[in-house]
């Protein structure tokens, strides 16, 4: 990684420049006032109002008429007026700030007259960052696009370069993980989950305001992705009181027929909420509240040959609660509090190839609070405060705690996770941060500090009740051709308290070079000690991420050239590291036993850990050097506004380096395909030899993983006037190598090169709202939202379905990895909507489509050739549902 730093840092040097970006919860406003010769005039007095909360600031612009307003509440709707003596007043209204980004307003000044020119602002110049590809949601559009969880984290779904599961969703090819999840500027990601801290989004939509997607090229300011960051902004209060209750329901009646059910099955859901935001003390402190229920009953279906088109439940509770309180305490210091609760239940059964009773139970509760301050210093100095502490509990237990039963292609029942469950009971980190902007002339400088403190509790001891693993069709495999079992001694360690500490500082400039040249440099260290997990390696300490980027906008500014390349860290992942402990030398023991060990158990049977001094056990450790994965990331692209529209069109490349890996340390010699091998036949060939109470496979966690990634990325949005709307196309390639995927070969990984899991060739994504004008007789006054999705299809493995390379990992496979492919995806939700007034109040009628067309879309696939159903769906998405929902705003 120092090689490429230090490539990466000459690049920085010799461009000498970053963008800069404020924190989430505010914006920046600058540009320029000019007479009509188009002279910069020094002198204009510049002021921004925002109608909403009282906010006032003034600014002069400087000798070549520049002006720059920075920490701004990034929320309601402002003007901006610009004024000096000899000239008409120009005002522009009704435009919106960027969160965490620096919009562009300018101002050309026509000679004296009595009177002021009042401009409806059509749109900021977004992105004066432009180095950095990015998705700005905004609030309008967030809260009219169709969306099923109403979940902001699933808006990302709809930014180019996203693919996968809409709760966790991939960027660029890579796994979910690697893109960071923020609210407000501070974590809302589970070093423990690998994602988000709650199950879905953990906020009410309501308390949203806006969300930012970036995708690649993001300044130094963010870190602890390799890949993007999704940034959320929470809604405040005004200076007048508004609020809300509302409804959302589904009905089994309004919905179709799954796919795989031979009849429609029951199933509701029900959503309420309650909003109320306002004043404590006009112009001066504010607050917001929020509240949500939601109560789901559904029906998965099971299509195992082992029973008859059983229908099994699938049901989930979740409350939501949601509390800020902004208070001004003076013009230039702003003091933000929030609290945020959200309480999860699910008895979650998946149907497919899971038998009736077999699932997880899922307990989730989250609590987290936040405080920020803001301080203008000075009219050219910015700093900006968080602490947050965040509480995370996560337990998952099985169903069905008994032993597990998987027949390739045909079935699975019984347990997994063990007698302790699998979660983090609990989950606190502590974070604080301070950021710093300076600008001076065409600078914009940044430097920020901050620290992350993590501790969890895990208990674990998976397979603890056995397993059996089976060829396929009970009548074709009645014997079973491998065992595993969970066992814990009585020394064993089943339990683990990691603590993770990490610190990071970064630096920053934005210079405009000239007026159509802005070059953007930075730098980011991150350093992070994983501590009280056994066998863990030191801390990685040349994590140094340089970063650079530059925009060129010649002539009018309306086309903008850029490119840029930077080099970015992955945090580490608790789950993964805790396995050092949970599964190591001192702690449970996992055995595996082929079909013909004379130990074998009859089943049902299990084992108990007297048999460990007889039989050889798998062990997972860390690799001494293991250390921080990251990317290099590099962009080119051309951006410009076509008839209201800004249209943009990307190069982006990512390449994963030192990825977080496991193999078999003591892996059996490579064998030749398509050559049958027994257990006792492959355990010759390892480099230590397994005996009675001695160690057959040795998991290593390391760093040998590689992604490659290349993409072009289309977009084109709108944000002003009745039509708004996000659309992209991606054309992508992504392949990578033992990313965290226990290759089917551990001495051969180049055999493991191919397509990653979220390699989808094309993309398609189109968020829209439409405001139909009142002059239109009968549509007059009615909204129509709509999502649009296209994925081609995405790869999965072909496998024998048994273990005839010996190996005991039940992978063998006659060819690559990922060479299977899933049909396409493709899915339209519509949501037609109409305001009636009420007096004072207004009633919001809605009614959404979701999956409108009712296209079939399959979901897993069996990739076993010893099973019947071999390249077959076994689970599908759902098909059209109707949703009913009223608001009642006041």
């Amino acid at each position: 990684m120092k090689a490429v730093a230090s490539a990466l840092l000459v690049v920085v040097l010799v461009l000498a420049g970053v963008s800069a970006s404020a924190q989430p919860a505010t914006g920046t406003v600058g540009g320029s006032v000019s007479a009509s010769s188009g002279v910069g005039l020094a002198g204009a007095t510049v002021t921004v109002i925002n109608a909403d909360t009282g906010v006032t600031r003034t600014v002069v612009t400087g000798n070549d008429g520049e002006y720059l307003i920075q920490g701004l509440p990034a929320t309601g709707t402002w003007e901006l007026r610009a004024e000096l003596e000899g000239f008409a007043t120009v005002s522009r209204v009704g435009f919106a700030l960027t969160p965490g980004g620096r919009d562009t307003v300018s101002f050309l000044l026509i000679p004296s007259r009595r009177e002021t020119l009042e401009v409806i602002a059509e749109t900021a110049i977004r992105d004066q960052q432009r180095g950095t590809i990015q998705e700005v949601i905004s609030d309008r559009l967030a809260h009219s696009i169709p969306l099923a969880g109403r979940d902001f984290i699933a808006l990302a779904t709809l930014t180019p370069g996203f693919t996968g599961n809409p709760i966790a969703p991939s960027p660029n090819g890579q796994i979910y993980w690697t893109n960071n999840i923020l609210v407000d500027g501070a974590s809302h990601y589970s070093k423990w989950r690998s994602a988000a801290r709650t199950f879905y989004s953990g906020y009410s939509l309501e308390a949203i305001q806006e969300v930012q997607v970036m995708t690649s090229q993001f300044s130094p300011e963010y870190g602890d992705a390799l890949a993007s960051i999704t940034s959320a902004v929470t809604r405040s209060g005004t200076n007048e009181r508004h609020g809300s209750l509302l409804f959302f329901g589904q009905s089994g009646a309004l919905q179709d027929q799954p796919v795989f059910a031979t009849r429609k099955p029951p199933a509701s859901s029900a959503r309420v909420g309650v909003t109320l935001g306002g004043p404590i003390a006009q112009d001066r402190t504010f607050y917001f509240a929020s509240y949500e229920g939601r109560r789901a009953r559904a029906k998965n279906f099971v299509v195992s040959p082992a029973v008859d088109n059983t229908e099994v439940p699938d049901d989930e509770d979740e409350h939501l609660a949601f509390l800020k309180v902004d208070h001004r305490v003076s013009s230039n210091d702003l003091v933000s509090m929030r609290y945020n609760g959200q309480w999860f239940r699910w008895h979650h059964e998946p149907g497919g190839l899971s038998l009736p009773g077999t699932g997880t139970k899922y307990r989730n509760d989250v609590h987290t609070a936040l405080i920020s301050v803001t301080q203008l210093v000075s009219t050219h100095i910015l700093n900006q405060a968080r602490f947050q502490f965040a509480r995370y509990d996560d337990l998952r237990t099985d169903l069905n705690p008994s032993v597990l039963v998987s027949r390739a292609g045909y079935s699975v029942e019984g347990s997994t996770l063990g007698p302790y469950g699998f979660g983090v009971t609990p989950e606190d980190t502590y974070e604080a941060a301070d950021i710093l902007t300076h600008t001076a002339g065409r600078h914009a400088i940044k430097f920020g500090t901050g620290f992350k403190y993590v501790r969890a509790h895990s208990d674990s001891l998976p397979f603890g009740a056995g397993a059996y693993y089976f060829g396929g069709d009970p009548a074709l495999y009645p014997q079973p051709y491998a065992f595993a079992q969970g066992l814990a001694p009585a020394n064993a360690t089943t339990s683990v308290d990691s603590r993770s500490i990490a610190s990071f500082g970064f630096a920053q400039d934005e210079w405009r070079a000239t007026d159509t040249l802005t070059l953007n440099y930075g730098l980011r260290y991150d350093i992070e000690q994983v501590r009280n997990v056994n066998g863990f390696a030191a801390p990685d300490r040349n994590n140094l991420q340089p970063r650079a980027s530059v925009t060129w906008s010649p002539g009018t500014g309306r086309l903008t050239f850029r490119g840029g390349t930077g080099l970015y860290t992955q945090q580490h992942l608790l789950y993964y590291v805790n396995r050092a402990q949970l599964e190591g030398a001192s702690g449970a023991a996992l055995i595996t036993l082929p079909g013909s060990s004379p130990l074998m158990p009859t089943y049902p049977e299990s084992l108990s850990a007297g048999v460990l001094s007889l039989i050889p056990r798998d062990i997972f450790r860390v690799n001494p050097g293991f250390h921080n994965p990251y990317s290099v990331q590099s962009a080119a692209g051309v951006a410009t506004v076509i008839r209201g529209f800004s249209v943009a069109a990307d190069y982006i490349y990512l390449a994963g380096r030192d990825l977080m890996s496991i193999v078999d340390a003591n892996a059996p010699a490579s064998v030749g395909k398509p050559v049958f091998r027994t257990v006792a036949q492959a355990d010759a060939t390892r480099p230590q030899a397994p005996v009675p109470g001695g160690l057959r496979k040795v998991i290593e966690l390391g760093n040998r993983g590689r992604s490659w990634y290349h993409a072009l990325q289309v977009k084109a949005d709108r944000r002003v006037g009745s039509f708004a709307m996000i659309s992209s196309y991606t054309l992508a390639r992504a392949r990578d190598m033992a990313n965290y995927e226990l290759p089917e070969d551990s001495r051969n990984l180049d055999a493991e090169i191919g397509p990653a899991d979220n390699d989808v060739r094309h993309a398609v994504s189109l968020g829209l709202t439409w405001q139909i004008p009142d002059t239109r007789r009968v549509i007059g006054g009615w909204s129509v939202s709509t999502a649009v999705q296209y994925r081609s299809g995405r790869p999965f493995t072909i496998t024998w379905g048994d273990d005839r390379n010996g190996t005991t990992q039940n992978d063998a496979r006659p060819g690559g990895r990922n060479t299977g492919r899933t049909d396409d995806y493709r899915t339209i939700d519509l949501a037609l909507s109409r305001r009636l007034s009420l007096g004072a109040h207004t009633l919001e009628l809605r009614a959404e489509a979701f999956n409108l067309l009712s296209t079939t879309n399959y979901d897993e696939y069996v990739g076993a050739l010893s099973s019947a159903f071999f390249g077959q769906p076994v689970s599908a998405f759902p098909k059209r549902r109707l949703q009913l929902a009223g608001v009642v705003r006041f």
